[in-house]
């Protein structure tokens, strides 16, 4: 039996940061869209979808103990594929670019998962950029859409999404992930 390490390899987030940083990600947008942040709504999507599909690569070529325990368990009932294995991705994608250290669950059952960021890289990366105007727009809405649209359609999830707060209105990001009945 190969030994793992009990906790996710913390090269897994350097490496995403690296690749993935939020202000440089923008910064690049900002040369190619100087004056309109909405003509840039497609690029965050796909920054989302690359980004998720890259934790999920690295995340499956470096299997910690944790993850292991989970897989052996939805193995043995048949249960816990939904929502935990997207929701260790979308973790994994948080953590790697963000200015925290816990993205906040605020539901998790078998049909609906829902959790809020307190502070968002990519609002603020935005926000200085572009501007405070610019970043009230909300374009970064669509980065974390497309994250949790990719990794719950990565493991074979059909779901409806939803942003139910935003960093505008409420000081926060909330966003519910409510499974489709078949």
């Amino acid at each position: 039996m190969k030994k793992r390490a009990p906790d996710l390899d913390q090269e897994i987030l350097k490496g995403l940061l690296k690749e993935f940083d939020p202000e440089s990600f923008v910064k690049g947008l900002k040369l190619r869209y100087p004056k309109d942040i909405e003509r840039a709504a497609p690029s965050f999507e796909e920054y989302g979808r690359n980004l998720v599909r890259k934790a999920i690569e690295m995340g499956e070529e470096r299997v910690d103990g944790i993850y292991e325990v989970m897989k052996e368990a939805i193995e043995k009932t048949g249960e816990l594929r939904f929502p935990f294995l997207p929701q260790r991705y979308i973790e994994i994608v948080y953590l790697s670019i963000q200015p925290f250290k816990r993205l906040w669950t605020l539901m998790n059952s078998s049909e609906a998962y829902s959790y809020k960021l307190n502070k968002c890289g990519v609002y603020k990366a935005i926000e200085k950029e572009y501007g405070e105007e610019a970043a009230k727009r909300m374009t970064c809405k669509k980065f974390c859409l497309a994250i949790v649209d990719e990794a719950f359609s990565y493991f074979g999830f059909d779901v409806e999404t939803s942003m139910e707060a935003n960093m505008v209105d409420d000081g926060k990001c909330e966003f519910m992930v409510n499974r489709k009945q078949k």
